[in-house]
């Protein structure tokens, strides 16, 4: 029999992981559109994400919460490996090309214990690869120059030579020296207000999953529920809808009706959209509604309804 240690280590790399999480993601009849996976793997360990479109109208907490279950139990299962729930981004939702789903009105669970995060933390993968790469240059540069020096003989590079020069000879209160010190602070500043803060402005947390960060919707997937709904007030031509953090600004055009009641009838579809997303964090509803250039004021007669025909196609008989 064959030792352990002789047998050798199977190792599933985190793009193969991306891509198995990716297909589990569509396995399941809530993802439409198409789907983007990512993933880390730490040893036995992996942590996967998965960007994609939900169906809609439906209850999306309860949909998110059946992909999230599938992707983590379906790529642990093909990989071996040990996989924590699936962090799950929403950045579209669709209507389903064939039939209507229904809304679903479920009361959100409570977080036991923990307290609900409103925004996902970002990585600031920008900010630390730009700070890492400028430290690592500047280190290399330095150890080459050093290297070449001791170990070939070589004269130290003329660059640094000057550099110390030039260190020696100038004044601390001199302005190159005074500007230099206040753009590393500023530098410094920011990197600390960056990992001090969340980040991630352009995602909403769905309620109800605890303080696992793991559902979130993108604004412009807000937008386009929130449009969709006041579009279906009566008289409303179209509709312009922007989301920010705290409050969502609507801006529809009327072409026919009252305008009060179609300002009501509005701003409760616009606050019934919101409350359907579920958010953590609710947001409030700025409706602005203007008339069109040809508004009418009454709303148009409705359509005859058209008096089916006996078989045959034959006239109906007059009474006498």
């Amino acid at each position: 029999m064959i030792p352990a240690a002789a047998r050798g280590t199977t190792t599933v790399s985190a793009r193969a992981v991306a891509k198995i999480a990716q297909q589990a993601a569509t396995e399941t009849p809530n993802a439409v559109g198409t789907v983007r996976g990512t993933a880390t793997v730490r040893g036995q360990r992996a942590e996967v994400s998965v960007r994609l479109g939900l169906p809609w109208p439906a209850e999306l907490g309860r949909r998110a919460g059946e992909v999230q279950r599938h992707v983590a139990s379906r790529t642990g299962e093909l990989t071996g490996l040990s996989v924590r729930v699936a962090r799950l981004r929403v950045v579209r939702l669709q209507r389903p090309a064939g039939g209507t789903v229904v809304f679903e009105k479920t009361t959100a669970p409570a977080a036991r214990g923990r307290r609900v995060p409103r925004r996902w933390w970002s990585a600031r993968p920008t900010p630390v690869v730009v700070t890492a790469l400028l430290g690592a240059s500047a280190a290399g540069l330095l150890t080459a120059d050093m290297a070449s020096v001791h170990l070939f003989g070589n004269a130290p590079a003329a660059w640094r030579t000057g550099l110390v020069d030039r260190l020696a000879t100038t004044s601390p209160a001199a302005g190159s020296v005074t500007v230099a010190a206040a753009a590393m602070a500023v530098a410094g500043l920011w990197l600390l207000l960056l990992a001090c803060t969340p980040g991630l402005r352009k995602r909403h947390v769905v309620a109800g999953f605890g303080a696992g960060r793991s559902i979130a919707l993108d604004r412009a997937a807000v937008a386009s529920v929130v449009r969709d709904r006041v579009l279906d007030a009566d008289g409303v031509d179209s509709v312009r809808v922007r989301v920010g953090r705290r409050r969502v600004r609507v801006r529809a055009d009327l072409a026919f009706g009252d305008r009060a009641t179609a300002r009501e009838q509005a701003g409760a579809a616009a606050r019934d959209a919101l409350a359907d997303c579920r958010l953590n964090r609710p947001l409030r509803v700025r409706l602005r509604l203007r008339t069109t250039s040809t508004w009418d004021p009454t709303p148009p007669a409705p359509a005859p309804v058209p008096v089916p025909s006996p078989a045959g196609g034959a006239e109906p008989e007059e009474s006498p």
